[in-house]
């Protein structure tokens, strides 16, 4: 019999009355400690005299070490619950620390920084569970875009006080940082409400209506996109001079802007088609990687351009959740991050690394001008199949006309 952690509570014994404020503000911790090691990490090692092509790899490493565990992910989400897998990310990642008691030199930061790649992708795949849980139900878009905003605004004070404990004191703070996130993250994973459970009709009732192939090829594509801007545009800032503290306050200021034109994605999720938002989140992706390849050296207009990258990447991601959501179901919202997670892991497993190795070759400002190429025909050939799969489906469901004779 298959097991669920996440069964509506017994008579007499109701779920915490926790409201949406107090999970976006432990969201919010978790983030900005994730976001400040990782920032740190990549500072480091370019101070080190690390190019792009070894963060990328790095990057990637991270995504591919996740990879076997993504495949089974839903599986493992829709058997234990939300709340169990959750739980077993936030504890491993609480105990991670434990490396630094042998030091924190280049290998040990690197190997904290792997090892805390799957338990973080369980964290986050309940993150959207634990959200709706606590929302309206009909303000899905609305709520996953304060989900984006909360998450958005820890990563970016992330790298700025990142930077600045470890200007001031060492990576040991940072490290601590991160781990005090997960502390604060654990007794709302486990405490908090989630959507209520439904029956569960099966893969084979859900592979008949079809594929959201379109909103998997999405969540791919942004994906891919974020990466290869996270893995070029520290190493721009920093190559111009810019010590980890005022890199970091820069990044700050771009992930403020992005959080903010975030909300828009959100307020349209819930007046406008899934596809809609996709659509309007990848011309927003385009539109910023082009303006970041012609803005590169001129930093303030760089990072708002890059900042408009994130946003854009921000809301093609939404648009695909909403719509994986929507095809298994509000209170699967977990199952569908886990899904989702299987095609973001393989676009920031190539993103990182070819955007990284593009920019050492041929700089900044070609990567990122190739991260915009490819993203618009990877729009329009979407574009091309979806247009191909109506004209089919309109000549199926036309009628033939009949003979005089008949």
């Amino acid at each position: 019999m298959r097991r669920s952690f996440d069964r509506l509570p017994r008579p007499g014994r109701p779920p915490a009355a926790l409201g949406l404020l107090p999970v976006l503000a432990a969201i919010f911790a978790f983030n900005l400690g994730s976001a400040a090691w990782s920032a740190v990490v990549a500072g480091r090692l370019t101070q080190d005299g690390a190019g792009t092509a070894l963060l990328g790899a790095l990057f990637a490493i991270c995504e591919i070490s996740r990879l076997p565990a993504a495949l089974l992910l839903p599986a493992i989400t829709l058997n234990y619950g939300a709340r169990r897998v959750t739980q077993g990310g936030l504890l491993i990642l609480l105990a991670l620390p434990l490396i630094a008691l042998s030091g924190l030199g280049n290998g040990q930061v690197m190997l904290i920084f792997v090892l805390s790649a799957l338990p973080a992708m369980a964290v986050y795949v309940g993150m959207p569970a634990l959200v709706l849980g606590a929302s309206k139900v009909g303000r899905d878009g609305w709520s996953l875009a304060w989900l984006g905003l909360a998450g958005g605004a820890g990563g970016a004070l992330g790298p700025w006080t990142g930077g600045l404990l470890a200007d001031s004191f060492g990576l040991l703070p940072v490290l601590l940082l991160f781990a005090a996130g997960s502390a604060v993250m654990l007794p709302i994973a486990t405490l908090g409400p989630l959507p209520p459970r439904t029956a569960w009709a099966g893969w084979s009732a859900l592979a008949g209506r079809g594929l959201p192939w379109q909103a998997l090829a999405a969540l791919g594509l942004a994906s891919a996109a974020d990466a290869g801007r996270a893995a070029l545009v520290p190493n721009e800032l920093l190559s111009h001079g810019q010590p980890l503290a005022q890199a970091g306050m820069l990044l700050t200021a771009g992930c403020a802007v992005a959080g903010l034109g975030f909300l828009m994605f959100g307020r349209m999720a819930d007046r406008q088609s899934a596809s809609r938002v996709v659509g309007v989140g990848v011309a927003v992706l385009v539109v910023g990687s082009f303006a970041s390849a012609l803005a590169v050296g001129w930093t303030p207009a760089f990072v708002l351009a890059t900042s408009v990258l994130g946003m854009g990447a921000s809301g093609t991601r939404l648009g695909a959740e909403l719509a994986l959501i929507r095809w298994l179901g509000r209170d699967r919202t977990a199952v569908a991050a886990a899904l989702g997670e299987t095609t973001v892991l393989g676009g920031r497993a190539l993103g990182a690394p070819a955007a990284g190795s593009f920019g050492d070759a041929y700089g900044g400002a070609y990567a990122f001008g190739a991260i915009g190429s490819v993203a618009l025909m990877a729009s329009a050939l979407v574009m091309a199949l979806a247009a191909i799969k109506l004209r089919r489906a309109a000549l199926i469901t036309e009628p033939v006309p009949l003979r005089l004779s008949e």
